[in-house]
């Protein structure tokens, strides 16, 4: 889904590669969902004249692991104008799995601009509902240079991935909880969180980008392209491509 993102967000520079990276990720998705997975969910279940909006009743949701409540939370407050600000607090409640929680919700939130909202904006609901973790922040101001230094290694370029998703939400709160900004993306006043689509822009780094099989690296060479646009330095991209070249292939594992 993220990789998805990715590949909207680089449409305008791809030109005739871009069709070649839908491919990408139709396999990438076909390889890593089940037979036996749920069908999409498109239409808000009914709801009972009492049903709870507030945000308490999301985070009771995710405490008790309850994704059909949380779903009829999302139903309740899909459409109100400070939903963003409530859905992206409880996804920076906890940062397991590397901060997986908040890239989904503003990945999720992006695509509702797109595709049908409820079904789209679901698909963090479950991963808040999915697990629970610890409070805290994921990564330092020097996500960047810790990245590069890792050789875009998967848990550096996640935390790269989480300031990311924080600058996007353009929500001062969610940006406090997950720490100051690297140095790029501060100098950059918070443009990042305007519309995301000042991805790596042609005649640069993007100009080499090829598809390939995105369960390599988790898809993560292609998400550092848009990111290293937003917060504007290109050896994120550097970081992804010798982690893509040198790390072991994730390619075998199931990801549903």
């Amino acid at each position: 889904m993220i990789c998805c993102l990715s590949a909207w967000e680089l449409r305008e520079v791809l030109g005739d590669r871009w069709d070649d990276l839908l491919t990408e990720c139709a396999i990438y998705a076909a390889t890593s969902r089940q037979p036996w997975s749920e069908p999409p969910i498109t239409d808000p279940p009914a709801l009972e004249e009492d049903q709870r909006g507030d945000i308490e009743e999301l985070r009771e949701c995710v405490a008790t692991l309850d994704h059909l409540r949380a779903e009829r939370w999302l139903a309740k407050r899909y459409r109100d104008p400070d939903f963003a600000h409530d859905y992206f607090m409880v996804a920076t409640d906890d940062f397991e799995d590397l901060g997986h929680k908040l890239i989904l919700a503003v990945t999720a939130w992006k695509l509702a601009k797109i595709f049908p909202p409820y079904p789209t904006l679901r698909t963090a609901i479950w991963e808040m509902t999915a697990y629970r973790g610890s409070a805290g922040s994921p990564v330092r101001s020097d996500v960047i240079e810790r990245m590069i230094a890792n050789n875009g290694d998967i848990e550096s370029a996640h935390a790269v991935f989480v300031y990311d998703a924080a600058l996007q939400a353009g929500d001062a709160e969610v940006m406090q909880r997950v720490g100051p900004p690297p140095p790029a993306a501060a100098a950059e006043g918070g443009a990042a969180a305007e519309g995301g689509e000042r991805a790596a822009e042609g005649g640069g780094p993007t100009q080499d980008f090829q598809p390939y099989r995105l369960a390599r690296d988790c898809g993560a060479y292609l998400k550092s392209f848009p990111v290293a646009g937003r917060l504007g330095d290109h050896r994120i991209i550097e970081a992804a491509k010798y982690n893509l070249d040198h790390a072991p292939s994730f390619e075998d594992f199931s990801f549903a």
